[in-house]
């Protein structure tokens, strides 16, 4: 079976163009994440997929980062869907989701670009986290740094963000588990400690 998986890391972002490329290389299932690039345990759709996946399948994905967030994450999620006997196909590389030939070769070169894309990848986000540090020091030097925006409160000009404010407010109200309103709304556990906090 191929198996698509789609993820953008928050609630506003598309993922229309993602799955019209994963059904173009034959997805049969394509599951689905809002959810930033944090651990397994917090993307639980990506957990979904890991247990889904049977042997001889395909799991197909736009960019290696969709995996997870750094080279070792990477590595042994690659690994863990060797053991599974599951082919990744990654749809933004061609040799990636096609065979070479030599099935020898084949092993080896596909390991070989799996590793290179995922020391790339973790550079990647390295620099994009250095260069954001280095604009919160000169926002900070001229007075201007605010800190990251609140998205979810009362007044969110995006309706949307405001339906999800008070969707966790009612949960929080009627006492259930933070873990399951994460799961249901998609946003993360500080955000709902920061409005459960503000509600008191």
């Amino acid at each position: 079976m191929k198996i698509g998986y789609a993820r953008v890391s928050s609630l506003d972002q598309n993922l229309n163009r993602q799955i019209e490329v994963l059904e173009e290389f034959g997805a049969e299932k394509v599951f689905r994440e809002k959810r930033s690039g944090a651990t397994v345990n917090e993307r639980s759709v990506f957990k979904e997929v890991l247990d889904f996946v049977r042997s001889e399948d395909q799991l197909i994905v736009e960019f290696i980062d969709r995996l997870r967030r750094n080279y070792d994450e990477i590595i042994d999620t690659v690994n863990f869907l060797k053991q599974k006997d599951v082919q990744l196909v990654i749809t933004s590389l061609p040799i990636m989701s096609e065979a070479i030939g030599n099935p020898l070769l084949d092993k080896f070169i596909k390991d070989l670009i799996i590793q290179i894309l995922g020391m790339i990848a973790e550079q990647e986000r390295s620099e994009s986290k250095r260069r954001q540090a280095q604009g919160i020091k000169l926002a900070k030097s001229k007075g201007i740094y605010k800190g990251r925006p609140i998205l979810y409160f009362p007044n969110a000009k995006d309706p949307q963000k405001r339906l999800v404010y008070h969707r966790v407010v009612s949960q929080l109200k009627e006492v259930i588990a933070i873990s399951q309103i994460v799961k249901e709304v998609g946003i993360t556990r500080q955000t709902i400690y920061r409005i459960k906090k503000e509600m008191k």
